[in-house]
C-alpha cells in the first residue's frame, strides 16, 4: 500500500512545494496547473490555484508531511493503483521539432533524438509547459547555431542538458544547488549513455568559467532576479528564461536588461511564459 497527500497552492509555489515533498520522502509528485487537462474523475482545481499530489511508501512520512504542511490526512491507496496511475501519466512526449522525452519503461521513439527520463526525484520530464518551452527553444537554437556551448542553470532532472548534448551542443555545463537533483541528473546521463556534460553543484552560476552562446534558466522569478548579475555575464549569444507565469515576464526582462542584455522574444503556453534575450 501507499499513501497519497493532496495539497492546494498558488501555481507559482508548486515547484517549491514539490521539492519540499521529495525531501520529506515522497516517491513522486504530480503537479496540476490551472488550465491543464486533468484525468477523468479528477476534481476541478479551485480558481487560480494548483494542486500537488504526493505519493509516499511510508505512512509515518506521509502523516508527518500532512501535519507539517497543514494538509488533510493522507489517503491510503493500493500499490498497484499507484504504479498504474504513475505510468499512465508519463508517456513519450515530442518536445521539439527534432526531439522526444520518454519514460524508460516505454520503447524509444523511432524518429528523431530521444532522452529517457525517470520521473520522480527532480523537476523536468518535459510535460510541464516551462520545461517544454525551454526544450523547444534549445532545439531551435542548436539548429541555428550547430555545436554551440550550452549552460543549463538549475538543471533539475538534467533533461535540458541531456537533450542539448544529444542535439550536438559543444561544451555543456549544468548547474544545480540540490545535490539529490544533481545525482538524479547524473543517473539520467548514465541511463542514456551520455557523457561529456559538466555537472556542477553550486547555487552561483558565476562560478562556472567562460561564456556560452546559449544559456537556459528554467527557475522561479525571484531566483532569476537574484541571479541576474551572475547569469548575464555568461551569455555571449542567447539567454532563454522560463519558470515564469505570463504576468512575470516584464519583471524577469527588466532584471536582465539592467545587466546589458536586449529583449528578443516571448512565447506563452498554458499560462506560462518563455522570455528570450540576447547579447547586443
Amino acid at each position: 500500500m501507499s499513501w497519497a497527500l493532496v495539497l492546494v497552492a498558488p501555481p507559482e509555489e508548486l515547484e517549491i512545494l514539490a521539492a519540499d515533498l521529495f525531501e520529506r520522502g515522497a516517491l513522486g509528485v504530480e503537479l496540476q496547473e490551472p488550465g491543464m487537462p486533468l484525468m477523468p474523475g479528477t476534481p476541478p482545481l479551485p480558481e487560480g490555484r494548483g494542486r500537488a499530489i504526493a505519493h509516499f511508501a511510508d505512512q509515518a512520512a506521509a502523516i508527518g508531511s500532512a501535519t507539517a504542511l497543514g494538509a488533510e490526512p493522507p489517503v491510503e491507496i493500493p500499490e498497484e493503483d499507484w504504479n498504474a496511475l504513475w505510468r499512465a501519466h508519463h508517456r513519450s512526449l515530442r518536445v521539439s521539432p527534432r526531439a522526444w522525452v520518454y519514460p524508460p519503461w516505454e520503447e524509444r521513439p523511432r524518429t528523431g533524438v530521444a532522452v529517457a527520463i525517470e520521473p520522480g526525484m527532480a523537476f523536468g520530464t518535459g510535460s510541464h509547459p516551462t520545461t517544454a518551452l525551454c526544450l523547444e527553444r534549445c532545439d531551435e537554437l542548436l539548429a541555428e547555431l550547430p555545436g554551440a556551448d550550452v549552460l543549463d542553470v538549475g538543471t533539475g532532472s538534467g533533461v535540458i542538458a541531456l537533450l542539448a548534448k544529444k542535439l550536438g551542443a559543444g561544451r555543456v555545463v549544468a548547474t544545480e544547488n540540490d545535490p539529490v537533483a544533481l545525482e538524479v541528473a547524473r543517473q539520467g546521463a548514465a541511463l542514456n549513455g551520455i557523457s561529456g556534460i559538466d555537472w556542477v553543484l553550486t547555487a552561483d552560476p558565476g562560478e562556472v568559467s567562460g561564456e556560452f552562446r546559449i544559456v537556459i534558466a528554467n527557475i522561479l522569478l525571484n531566483t532569476l532576479e537574484e541571479l541576474a548579475p551572475a547569469i548575464a555575464p555568461k551569455v555571449s549569444g542567447r539567454l532563454v528564461l522560463s519558470g515564469l507565469l505570463c504576468a512575470q515576464g516584464d519583471a524577469a526582462e527588466r532584471a536582465y536588461v539592467a545587466e546589458g542584455l536586449r529583449p528578443l522574444a516571448r512565447k506563452e503556453r498554458e499560462g506560462w511564459l518563455r522570455v528570450e534575450l540576447s547579447r547586443p
